[in-house]
């Protein structure tokens, strides 16, 4: 394998690794390198041993931290039928194999929980909203959407579901539609996340 997939492999588990970590971890007080690297080590039900994870910077703001680390494991590769590489399998730390798609499968729930539960929040602000003007607001853009509750019905700005992917609004004076397009971020498919009234 060539040094730089090892590299791009790296990059991904990292980034898993970076989401896991900082999701996990609203504790009182910073997160600390020791912490982190614990965090990281056990991310997604990979059981890694704490010095194939090299942390190199945590930066702390408030409830949320950026950890800058080194994730060393191995990968099993398989060609498909199609002659393109693709990675089957990653090395935990007890030296067992562990199936990369369940693990992807895995952190997709994962993140469909996460999405359904800020679709609810914005859904129980749009109902403050409309027990005080007595409508829900008219709008086809999540953006309008979210700029019309924060922060008087709705705390924090959520205009990105955890696919990255902008979430989508459609209200009606006495409906509406909150829609997050899910793991394959195309929208009107099987595994969008939907929360809607009226």
């Amino acid at each position: 394998m060539s040094k730089r997939n090892l590299l791009t492999i790296s990059i991904i588990v990292v980034a898993i690794a970076f989401a896991v970590a900082v999701n996990a971890t609203f504790a009182a007080g910073d997160l600390t390198p020791k912490e982190a690297r614990k965090l990281i080590a056990r991310m997604a039900g990979i059981n890694l041993p704490s010095d194939a994870v090299r942390v190199k910077e945590v930066s702390a703001m408030g409830n949320s931290a950026t950890v800058v680390a080194q994730v060393e494991t191995a990968f099993r590769f398989d060609k498909g039928s199609d002659g393109k590489w693709r990675i089957a399998e990653i090395r935990t730390g007890d030296r067992r194999w562990e199936d990369v798609d369940l693990l992807v499968k895995a952190l997709d729930a994962e993140k469909t929980s996460r999405a359904r539960a800020e679709l609810e929040s914005i859904a129980t602000a749009l109902e403050s909203y409309r027990r005080e003007h007595g409508v829900y607001l008219e709008s086809k853009t999540e953006a309008a959407l979210i700029d019309s509750l924060n922060p008087r019905y709705l705390r924090s700005i959520i205009r990105i579901d955890p696919w990255h992917q902008p979430y989508q609004y459609e209200g009606t004076r006495g409906s509406f539609v909150l829609r997050s397009s899910g793991p394959d971020e195309k929208p009107n498919t099987a595994d969008d996340v939907v929360v809607t009234k009226g």
